[in-house]
């Protein structure tokens, strides 16, 4: 059994036991999502597929 880290890029570590070797680095953690810090999404996905739609409506256009 090894000790291993999971690295946020919040810089936050936690540690698990596992027979795993290798660290594990995490894009996002329970300290940074914005679920569980109440804070806006970081991606608005409906302005997004709106932007998507207007730049190539003319594609789509029959």
């Amino acid at each position: 059994m090894n000790k291993i880290y999971f690295n946020c890029i919040c810089n936050v570590k936690y540690y698990l036991i596992s027979c795993f070797k290798k660290n594990i680095n995490i894009n996002i953690c329970i300290n940074c999502h914005p679920f569980y810090t109440k804070k806006k999404n970081l991606f608005d996905n409906s302005k997004r597929i709106k932007n998507f739609n207007n730049k190539y409506e003319i594609f789509f256009k029959k």
